[in-house]
Formats: C-alpha cells, sequence, structure tokens
C-alpha cells in the first residue's frame, strides 16, 4: 500500500461518501493509484502501513462519528501502541455549524492521527452543511501528496 493513497470514509447521510467517490475519481485522473473504502474496513494493522490517507467524515448526533466508521473510531482512540510516523494525511470534515460539536468526528481524528505520530500536509478543511471548496482542497491534497 505504500504509494497508493488510501480515501476512506464515513457517511451517516451518503453526502461525505459521495464526496470521496468524487475524490477518487479526481484522484484517478491525475493517474494516482486509490484505495477507497469505508473508515470500517481498516484495521489499525492496515492503517499502520499507509502512507498516504485521506479521511472524509461527517458528524452525527452530539459529534459522533457515522455508524460506519464507529468501530475504527474505537479502535484508533482505544490504543497507543501503534506508531503512524510515516503516515502523510489530510481530513475533509463535514458538519453543521448550527450544532454545537461543529465537524467534531473530523477534528477528533486528525487530532488522534497527529497524537499517534502521523503528518498532516494540508490542514483539515471543515465543510458547514455542503462540500463547498472541498474538490479546490482535495486537488491541492493531491498534488502534495
Amino acid at each position: 500500500m505504500e504509494n497508493i493513497l488510501n480515501i476512506l470514509y464515513a457517511s451517516q447521510t451518503g453526502t461525505a461518501e459521495d464526496l470521496a467517490y468524487e475524490i477518487n475519481d479526481l484522484a484517478k485522473s491525475k493517474s494516482v493509484e486509490t484505495n477507497l473504502k469505508e473508515l470500517d474496513d481498516i484495521s489499525m494493522d492496515k492503517l499502520q502501513e499507509m502512507s498516504k490517507l485521506l479521511v472524509v467524515t461527517s458528524t452525527t448526533g452530539e459529534g459522533d462519528v457515522p455508524y460506519n466508521g464507529e468501530l475504527f473510531f474505537e479502535k484508533l482512540f482505544g490504543t497507543s501502541d501503534i506508531n503512524l510516523s510515516k503516515l502523510r494525511y489530510g481530513v475533509i470534515a463535514l458538519g453543521d455549524s448550527s450544532h454545537y460539536e461543529f465537524c467534531k468526528a473530523g477534528k477528533d481524528i486528525d487530532e488522534r492521527l497527529k497524537f499517534l505520530g502521523a503528518s498532516c500536509i494540508l490542514d483539515r478543511l471543515d465543510c458547514d452543511y455542503d462540500t463547498e471548496g472541498s474538490i479546490e482542497w482535495s486537488q491541492k491534497f493531491i498534488e502534495i501528496i
């Protein structure tokens, strides 16, 4: 998985999933090899093997990760014995600023990846209610990675 851009998503209503697929198509159009999966499809062992990662997640309820990211989230926050120092990543967080915990799932994942040694290569993008700006951000991310 060394040279592959891993695009992982967690989506409650489909917006984050649709965006992940759109970014996947964008990356492929630029001849970037990708691996597109739900967050819960990735083990901590697989995460540790990755060198390039883009997380696209929405936030639900009281700042929670969507159902298809809950297992990943629990494992990510339940361990401190993994080394992500070779991982370069970015996060697109989707949310609604009328909620107190705006984009919390994405913010939490971003902070935890940093804590475990990963390098954020482009500041997290917090999208309010829609995905405006996410394709421009993704193009920049793909160029950098």
